[in-house]
């Protein structure tokens, strides 16, 4: 059984593998660094103490960063050195196949993504407390995105983006809670501070203006904003 998921996990890897080209290289190249997204998180913390006032938005921001450590950390610290599943371009039976970009392979292990259950966590605990149709389909096109790019780069097999998109998920829906219990304590009866809030739209801006960015932009930027 575990050999037909193995081998399924590869065959779906290397079709979302596929169609390289140097325009497209740079755009996932950029797209799954860091320097690039800056801006989101500036306006995510703007919008946490414009819309929600200081102590709103300290509790927001503080929540936000328990949701990426949990994420990012049981998948770095514990998951991967526990499972020592290659990436798929650092396995010696297969990496022959992959095709990598900017000679990038990740981390000798990769089960499972942390990219993927981070931006997972932050879109279901920001989409929970905004309640901003909007900003959910662009945050999960966001998160859909980031995972994709993952796969481009045969840094990480389908598999590894599925347990990180459903544990970011659970912890991202934990986090959520556990904003909304801790302020019914303090403002009992009242809903989020964020929900349908119209500076939940900049946030939304800002994600499509660095789309709008990094593909008008690739062809010149020749892989330094990562």
């Amino acid at each position: 059984m575990l050999d037909v998921l193995q081998e399924l996990d590869r065959s779906l890897l290397l079709f979302f593998n596929q169609g390289h080209t140097l325009y497209w290289d740079q755009v996932m190249w950029i797209y799954t660094g860091k320097l690039v997204w800056i801006p989101l998180v500036l306006s995510m913390a703007f919008v946490a103490f414009r819309a929600g006032g200081w102590k709103n938005g300290l509790w927001l921001i503080a929540v936000a960063a328990l949701v990426v450590l949990l994420c990012d950390q049981f998948s770095s610290s514990v998951c991967k050195p526990l499972f020592a599943r290659f990436r798929p371009a650092r396995d010696p039976d297969f990496s022959a196949l992959v095709t990598i970009v900017n000679g990038y392979r990740g981390g000798l292990y990769g089960f499972f993504s942390s990219h993927a259950a981070n931006a997972a966590g932050i879109v279901v605990f920001t989409t929970m407390l905004f309640r901003n149709r909007t900003y959910t389909v662009t945050a999960v096109i966001w998160a859909l995105l980031t995972c994709y790019s993952r796969l481009y780069l045969g840094v990480h097999y389908p598999g590894d983006i599925l347990v990180g998109l459903l544990w970011g998920s659970l912890v991202g829906w934990g986090g959520a809670r556990l904003f909304l219990f801790v302020r019914s304590r303090f403002a009992p009866g009242t809903p989020s501070p964020y929900a349908g809030s119209r500076w939940v739209n900049l946030i939304t801006a800002v994600v499509y203006a660095t789309f709008l960015f990094i593909l008008l932009a690739a062809p010149s930027l020749n892989f330094t904003l990562h």
